[in-house]
């Protein structure tokens, strides 16, 4: 018998409520946890110069962990890791889909401010996409973006990963020093801090269908399904095959853990696991839904020997600073995101919803603390939108049954029926699943109004979120010329030496030494040995990656 089956389910159909309540008694008062982060950030600069990070990424998981209350799989390694975490209750995603998820995620960027909102808009053939009938593209934007790792490696980070990468848009050469599937801290020179991560694809939408795991029917009566769910064994079989698939995560990260351990690296190392997303099933994955933003956090502090809970409202956009600032370093960059540490909390977190796929389903929203504005830029079209390949999965395949004789529960007859109201407006404390509009209560108009103001700027402020994805094209394309030209960076020799400036406005110049097989990042203005530089190469998005050979006179 499984192991899940010695532990009882004890998660509720109000867990976000209960996670809220309890946190009143666990979770670090903000003044108490900035006290603690600089004490820590002030031991690790001084007694270690610089910690080592680790990031364990999951995929397409919400808050099914036994630190959420939810403790159906048997989870020894992250229940370690989460007794010695500060659990985060409220970070989300800016798109509930793995590729825009991810752009936010290296760049701390919002999509809709570079142009990579769309599911999926880039691919290395740069073929005709045949969802849309356009050219795949890396995002030519107006707006200054980097790969936040570009500045790590300029501080002497190592910097891996193992091994999806999935940014919808070019990665940059100048990313990582491996990203690859052997990519890991170990290759790195003695002493020489890292950053590694380590995705697991283990958990994605896809295994729900292609794991052929045996259910016993005691496991399956086990199971009980968010209050949304019509009460079908087929589901119950899908969310089964989850929690296994949350088991064998378990034990992949367990061998990473185990790895740091056996380097001695564990306790000083700074751990953080999340998920790129909400869950894989329908009406998670692709939801505007807290479902398809809320992801679950833990970061491990160096050294750190107990748990305690955070409420703050965490963005991924928020992920590219923290790390600067834990490493303490400074830069003149804009991210749209903020550092968990900045001493005001961020008061909102924004989502949008655009393309996958062949489907088009524009929504956007704003959540605070207690309440969440959804806007449906099209009215005449259902929530649900059909996708080819979530169709694999029997959830869907029953609730479509079901739709087509009429026969769903109240909330997916909603979920289907053909035209939706243009504001929806939720209570996330005492209604989580989000399933009680309140758009139209009198009480609340102060409330609606407030978060359309914080809706409607943040919009403005995001630069494709107005286009169409044909309109995006053009205006980072008029020519149709993709990727776009450039030419060579400039190369100034000054005696003995050279100095590089870039042809692009906010291009990222790297150079490689002779003997050298890595690229390394240059830094605006540094002076190198002529004699040491064999190669130099220019990077943007959107336009073509020029590399130049450095011929010795």
């Amino acid at each position: 018998m499984p192991h899940f089956l010695k532990i009882k389910k004890t998660i509720s159909n109000k867990i976000s409520f209960f996670l809220i309540q309890t946190e009143m008694y666990f979770k670090l008062s903000y003044q108490i946890q900035a006290l603690f982060v600089f004490i820590f950030s002030c031991s690790v600069i001084y007694a270690q110069n610089k910690p080592n990070i680790v990031w364990l990424v999951c995929e397409d998981q919400s808050l099914f962990f036994s630190a959420y209350g939810d403790s159906t799989s048997y989870t020894p390694n992250l229940d370690s890791l989460a007794n010695h975490s500060t659990i985060y209750t409220n970070c989300f995603t800016p798109s509930p889909v793995c590729s825009p998820s991810r752009s936010s995620i290296i760049t701390g960027m919002y999509p809709t401010n570079i142009g990579t909102q769309n599911m999926r808009s880039y691919k290395k053939t740069g073929e005709i996409n045949p969802h849309t009938q356009l050219q795949y593209y890396s995002p030519n934007s107006e707006v200054d973006f980097k790969f936040f790792t570009e500045y790590l490696r300029s501080q002497n980070y190592y910097c891996t990963n193992n091994t999806k990468e999935d940014y919808n848009m070019e990665t940059s050469p100048l990313a990582w020093d491996e990203s690859s599937k052997s990519a890991h801290w170990k290759n790195r020179q003695n002493n020489q801090p890292f950053f590694s991560v380590f995705n697991f694809g283990i958990t994605h939408e896809s295994s729900i269908w292609s794991m052929n795991y045996e259910h016993l029917d005691d496991e399956i009566d086990q199971i009980s399904l968010p209050e949304f769910f019509p009460n079908s064994n087929e589901i119950k079989e899908d969310f089964l095959t989850n929690y296994k698939n949350i088991e064998k995560l378990d034990e992949q990260i367990g061998m990473v853990i185990q790895q740091l351990k056996e380097d001695e690296l564990y306790d000083h190392t700074i751990i953080f696991f999340f998920s790129d997303h909400g869950g894989p099933f329908p009406r998670y994955k692709r939801s505007i839904y807290d479902t398809g933003i809320q992801c679950p956090l833990y970061i491990k502090w160096a050294n750190s020997k107990t748990s305690t809970y955070n409420d703050q409202l965490i963005s991924f956009v928020d992920f590219a600073p923290t790390i600067l600032d834990i490493i303490n370093f400074k830069d003149t960059h804009e991210f749209d995101g903020m550092s968990f540490f900045q001493k005001d909390d961020r008061l909102n977190v924004y989502a949008a919803t655009d393309r996958f796929d062949s489907s088009h389903n524009k929504r956007r929203c704003v959540r605070n603390q207690h309440y969440k504005l959804i806007l449906n830029c099209d009215t005449q079209t259902s929530i649900h939108k059909k996708v080819e390949y979530r169709n694999q999965m029997q959830t869907m395949q029953v609730l479509d049954a079901l739709n087509s004789i009429k026969s769903n529960n109240e909330y997916f007859s909603f979920w289907y029926q053909p035209q939706k109201s243009e504001y929806e407006f939720y209570d996330v404390i005492n209604d989580p699943y989000e399933l009680d509009n309140l758009i139209n209560d009198s009480n609340l108009v102060n409330e609606i109004n407030a978060l359309k103001s914080s809706l409607e700027n943040w919009m403005r402020n995001c630069t494709y979120d107005a286009f169409s994805e044909t309109q995006i094209l053009d205006l980072m394309y008029p020519d149709k010329i993709i990727p776009l030209k450039s030419s060579e960076p400039i190369i100034e020799q000054i005696g003995q030496s050279i100095i590089i400036q870039p042809s692009i406005i906010g291009a990222s110049i790297g150079y490689k030494k002779r003997d050298d097989s890595s690229w390394i990042t240059y830094e605006r203005g540094q002076l190198l040995p002529a004699r040491d530089v064999n190669q130099v190469i220019q990077f943007k998005s959107g336009f073509e990656t020029i590399t130049v050979n450095i011929t010795q006179q």
